[in-house]
């Protein structure tokens, strides 16, 4: 299927150049998007670095409603969405040219308006995001810390002197209900700018939990959003934005596949699954037993405040501070397969057989209420010289200040609460750069940022004699980029840069001392590409090719607690090292005055260098994984979209769209075995549009496609390995080695195909 796929993909940027050649009388241009990907405006086409950036208009023309969506036509970005809490540890993950990982903090840093927004994004209302920008590479010389492999920038609406004032509004299947309200403009023209909104969403979910038949997977959020713009004179502005958003959403809908479907390395302690995991129709959660808390309750509020003056000699000085706050409560069973609704002692379809006092489902461990409060604040101030000067530079300081708390609350008195003190980073940085113009067509930039990062956990609870544990990690990050204009609209660029992650602290105070840091991480990487627009800028193709060297890469192991405690947790470790060769197209083209389309592709070969893991030695008898694959992290990924417009009357115009996105295999870890299997996503609108309004009829996942975003592996904490009367596979009871704990895999429910509508009014 993969051949056949590259194939049919290989034919249609063909095709498209082809027709836009035959007839380049008739073309309309490609829209032209500003960016600031390097702090300060510029033609996407001039940046020298791989930029995706999407417009309001652009997004939702693609239906996307979160960053998930976006990672459907941004090739190198995938996105682990597993519900809105995030993934394990209540984070967003981005993955920017496959540098995953599974626990921790992402390697890439989502911002809003440059303010770091370190959790779960997927709430986020788009309909007030101007522009999305996906940064790839690394982006710690200007962007600081946590942007490892990239940098996600989401600038918000503003006022200006031209009212608008918008409602949206969403019907789809599945109770998917959803009102946007929006008004911006002046307040004092050329001085005082406002913008508001208000939005509030819902979905019933589309799954069916077994045990209770109720609904799984519902989402409900409100959020408010406003900025106030103030130009006193000319050369001075201050903007100040910040928004609420209030999110009630229900179990996530997580399936588990049972250790009954291992289908190899059977003779090994803990067994296995490989190929494609099994589709499934529903999951088995035990929300009875979480007593209330089930699902997602999470408030989060976010402020900040820019300052620009302009200074005498085309000077620019800039302050940009940021707070954000949000408070988490997480209720899920974390067997995903409902164990403790079967029996807290017993195994079932093993007769006679009872679970150990320290089994984490008899004493209820597996039943779990994460409640977590997270505060950050940064504040970053640069002086910039004039951007159009034949040489130029920037000067910039940064202090950014993280507090989060965790604590694992359960509902036995067997299972005591795990309280995880309160997780600090505290980083400070100076960072700047220098630009020269060579010559007219050649010019070279230099970036640097050192920075010291503190990282630490305070826990009077479980370590009162020394509550506080931290180490600091200090880092020199360079960039290095030089661009030859073969044209003004063609360039070809090079780029070095180093990235380095921070070392991370596994908070959980039942670690051992020896696994409780993880030391940091550093990448060399390597980028050639080129941009260009022909024929009048009506034909853009832009491809970049790159190499990454990283090492001591963090990855995830699992720790078993002795008895009394029993269970398993997982912690963060360092790896030997991984590289990583990559190349992404981009081609988008106006074929005429009526229809438009564009094709994106992307090939990731990330594999390890250097690994070494107990449990490979039991399943291959070695225990070396150089050679595999990253997990998470498809090798293809590409999308295909056309869409003709043409009139309807005399002041209406219609449209048609249609949208193809494939994302390749994504292992479940490092041994290559399991994976999500292949996903192809067809989506489809059409609608009428006038000056005031618009209407949009459309079905998502047009084949029902169920492929999972993501697989993670895991155990199975109800069918322990003892004799199962009803095993159709005999190979799979008493393996020896091991009484528990066997492995099985869990991964997000796909959304199923839906058909709805959107209705727009500008007034």
């Amino acid at each position: 299927m993969i051949q056949h796929t590259r194939r049919g993909y290989a034919a249609l940027p063909l095709a498209i150049v082809a027709l836009a050649l035959a007839s380049p009388q008739a073309w309309a241009q490609i829209e032209e998007v500003v960016v600031t990907a390097r702090k300060q405006e510029e033609r996407l086409q001039d940046v020298p670095i791989a930029v995706a950036a999407f417009t309001n208009e652009q997004l939702e023309e693609r239906g996307a409603r979160d960053l998930f969506d976006v990672t459907r036509f941004t090739p190198g970005f995938s996105f682990e969405k597993v519900n809105r809490y995030g993934v394990q540890g209540g984070v967003s993950r981005p993955v920017i040219r496959g540098m995953s990982n599974i626990l921790g903090e992402g390697n890439a840093q989502v911002f809003i308006d440059g303010i770091p927004y370190s959790d779960s994004i997927l709430s986020f209302p788009f309909d007030i995001v101007d522009r999305i920008e996906v940064i790839k590479g690394p982006q710690a010389a200007l962007f600081g810390r946590a942007t490892f492999s990239g940098a996600i920038n989401l600038i918000t609406k503003k006022g200006g002197n031209e009212p608008e004032n918008t409602v949206s509004a969403r019907l789809a299947e599945y109770g998917d209900t959803e009102v946007n309200l929006l008004s911006r403009g002046s307040i004092v023209d050329d001085r005082l700018f406002y913008m508001v909104h208000g939005r509030y969403y819902s979905m019933d979910g589309m799954y069916r939990n077994s045990i209770d038949r109720d609904r799984i997977g519902g989402e409900e959020s409100t959020n408010f959003n406003a900025s106030l713009e103030w130009r006193p004179t000319d050369g001075i502005s201050a903007i100040l934005s910040g928004g609420y958003t209030r999110d009630r959403d229900d179990l996530a809908a997580i399936t588990l596949q049972d250790r009954f479907a291992n289908n190899c390395h059977l003779n090994a302690p803990r067994q296995y699954y490989c190929g494609e995991v099994q589709e499934a129709d529903d999951a088995a959660l035990d929300r009875a037993g979480l007593r209330g808390t089930d699902g997602l309750h999470r408030d989060s509020t976010r402020l900040s405040l820019q300052l620009a003056f302009d200074l005498p000699a085309g000077l620019t000085l800039v302050s940009n501070s940021g707070l954000f706050n949000t408070e988490m409560e997480y209720g899920y069973d974390s067997t995903y397969q409902g164990a403790t609704a079967f029996g807290a002692t017993t195994v079932p379809n093993a007769p006679g057989y009872v679970r150990l006092a320290s089994d984490p489902v008899r004493n209820g461990g597996v039943m779990r209420n994460e409640i977590t409060d997270r505060d950050e604040w940064s504040t970053e101030l640069r002086l910039q010289s004039d951007p159009a000067k034949r040489f130029r530079y920037m000067l910039g300081a940064y202090y950014y200040e993280s507090r989060r708390s965790l604590e694992e609350q359960h509902f036995l008195a067997t299972a005591p609460t795990v309280f995880s003190g309160e997780s600090r980073v505290d980083n400070v940085a100076v960072f700047g750069s220098i630009g020269f113009d060579i010559t007219d067509r050649w010019n070279a930039t230099a970036e640097l940022r050192y920075a010291e990062d503190t990282i630490g956990n305070f826990n009077a609870i479980a370590r009162p004699a020394a509550p506080l544990a931290e180490r600091t990690f200090d880092s020199v990050s360079p960039r290095v980029t030089t661009t030859f204009k073969l044209a003004p609209d063609n360039m070809i660029y090079l780029n070095v840069a180093q990235g380095n992650k921070p070392g991370v602290i596994n908070p959980d105070p039942r670690f051992p001392e020896p696994i409780r840091f993880a030391d940091e991480e550093s990448s060399w990487n390597y980028e050639i590409g080129t941009k260009n627009r022909f024929l009048d800028g009506r034909l853009m193709a832009n491809l970049a090719l790159y190499y990454i060297d990283w090492k001591d890469q963090q990855i995830t192991a699992t720790f078993f607690f002795p008895p009394p405690t029993g269970g398993t947790q997982s912690y963060i470790r360092n790896a030997g090292g991984s590289e990583i060769k990559g190349a992404e197209l981009e081609l988008e083209a106006a074929v005429t005055d009526q229809f438009t389309a564009g094709f994106t592709w992307s090939l990731t070969d990330a594999k390890f260098t250097e690994l070494t893991d107990t449990e490979a030695g039991q399943l291959f008898g070695n225990t070396s994984l150089a050679g595999k694959k990253l997990p998470g992290v498809p090798e293809q990924q590409a999308s295909l979209y056309g869409k003709l417009v043409f009139p309807v009357g005399a002041d209406k115009k219609g449209f048609v769209r249609g949208d193809l996105s494939y994302t390749d295999r994504k292992y479940d870890q490092i041994f290559d075995l399991a994976h999500t299997g292949e996903q192809r996503l067809a989506n489809m609108s059409a609608g009428v549009e006038s000056d005031h309004w618009t209407v949009t009829f459309f079905v998502n996942n047009l084949t029902d496609d169920r492929t999972p975003s993501s697989v993670t592996r895991y155990v199975d904490q109800m069918n322990l390995n003892v004799p199962q009367h009803v095993n159709a596979n005999p190979a799979q009871n008493n393996v020896p080695g091991t009484t528990t704990l066997e492995r099985a895999f869990f991964y997000p429910l796909a959304n199923k195909r839906q058909f709805g509508i959107t209705a727009k009014w500008k007034f």
